[in-house]
C-alpha cells in the first residue's frame, strides 16, 4: 500500500475513533465529513468500505479493503487535501487529556505481530512519529484512566 493511501485510510479511521470517543472538535468533524464526502462523490465503489471502517475503525481488514478500493485515488489532489485537513485537525487534539493517544507514534519500526491486550494505563501508552509495521498490529481491551490531577498538596 502506498503512503498516500495509508494516510487517507488512517485519517478516516482516526476521525471515526475521535468521533466515537466524543472528543472530536468541530474542525475534526467537518474535516472527517469532508473526507467521507469526497470519497462518496468520487469513488462510489469505496463507499461501503468507508462505512465498514467507520463501524470498526481499528480493524485492519476493513482498512485494507478500503485502501484497495482507493489505490487509484492516490493521485487525486482533492482527496489528499481533505485527508491532510483531517490529519491537521486531529493533530490539534494531541494535547487534549481526553484524547491522549493510545498510540502516539514517534518512531516505531518493523514490529512483527505486535499485540497489546488487556492493558489499563494513564497518559500515553506508546509514542512515535514514524511507524512501520511488517506484521499485524493488534490492540484489544485497552482502558485509559483519567490523568491524575495535582491536588495542590
Amino acid at each position: 500500500m502506498d503512503p498516500i493511501t495509508i494516510s487517507i485510510v488512517t485519517a478516516l479511521a482516526a476521525g471515526a475513533v475521535a468521533g466515537a470517543k466524543d472528543i472530536a472538535t468541530s474542525a475534526v468533524k467537518d474535516a472527517y465529513t469532508g473526507l467521507k464526502q469526497v470519497i462518496h462523490d468520487r469513488y462510489r465503489k469505496a463507499a461501503p468500505f468507508v462505512e465498514a471502517v467507520e463501524a470498526n475503525p481499528t480493524s485492519k481488514p476493513e482498512q485494507q479493503d478500503l485502501a484497495n478500493q482507493l489505490h487509484q485515488a492516490k493521485d487525486d489532489p482533492q482527496l489528499k487535501k481533505v485527508a491532510l485537513t483531517l490529519i491537521d485537525a486531529l493533530e490539534e487534539l494531541r494535547n487534549d487529556p481526553r484524547a491522549q493517544a493510545v498510540f502516539d507514534f514517534g518512531k516505531l519500526r518493523a514490529a512483527r505481530n505486535f499485540e497489546l491486550s488487556d492493558i489499563e494505563f494513564s497518559g500515553t501508552l506508546i509514542r512515535a512519529a514514524d511507524a512501520t509495521f511488517e506484521g499485524d498490529f493488534k490492540a484489544t481491551k485497552l482502558r485509559q484512566n483519567a490523568p491524575k490531577r495535582d491536588s495542590g498538596n
